[in-house]
């Protein structure tokens, strides 16, 4: 299905990023060249409403390459240095550029929202479930996702919960000598 094509297409995103970082000869240069598009096309898709079930690898790609930002892992410019102010950094120049874009992109939200958002992005300190919960109030706070059901952004969540429910009962049934069928022991 689309979305099988979708998700698989993230994971091999995610697993090639993996795959540049450990290739420091030509990390630099394909950060350089492709990073700041990665990171557009990742946010476009993310706050497209058709794409809601990639969201734990929209958050899970957007978390990796903004920290790679901030913890220095990008040594090459993002930027032309030629068009940017002396001592601009990567840091600075992605904050601004991101924070530009969403402003244009999004003329309901007001730039104190956008500043918060960009700040929490590069948050190092957040876990992925922090940086999801991160990226789902914004999402929400754009309101292209508020008048709609948003359980999608959750089903990772809902997900866990159910299996741990289950556990439960089954552990529950699993005290009481014969309520288990025999089907439903464990070899």
């Amino acid at each position: 299905t689309e979305r099988n094509i979708a998700d698989t297409g993230l994971e091999i995103l995610h697993e090639l990023l993996m795959n540049v970082e450990r290739a420091p000869n030509v990390a630099q240069a394909f950060y350089q060249q492709y990073l700041l598009s990665l990171i557009q096309d990742v946010f476009a898709v993310m706050t497209d409403r058709l794409h809601k079930s990639g969201f734990r690898m929209h958050s899970t790609l957007l978390r990796s390459m903004f920290h790679m930002v901030q913890n220095n892992q990008v040594t090459v410019p993002l930027f032309d240095p030629a068009t940017q102010a002396a001592g601009m950094t990567n840091q600075a120049f992605l904050r601004d550029h991101i924070s530009n874009l969403l402003v244009q992109s999004f003329p309901n939200l007001s730039i104190p929202q956008v500043g918060k958002f960009v700040e929490g992005m590069f948050d190092t300190r957040m876990d992925l479930n922090s940086f999801k919960t991160h990226l789902r109030d914004f999402l929400i706070e754009l309101k292209e996702f508020s008048a709609e059901d948003n359980s999608a952004l959750y089903v990772e969540e809902q997900e866990k919960a159910a299996r741990e429910r289950e556990q439960a009962m089954m552990a529950e049934r699993q005290a009481v000598p014969g309520m288990l069928k025999p089907s439903e022991l464990e070899q």
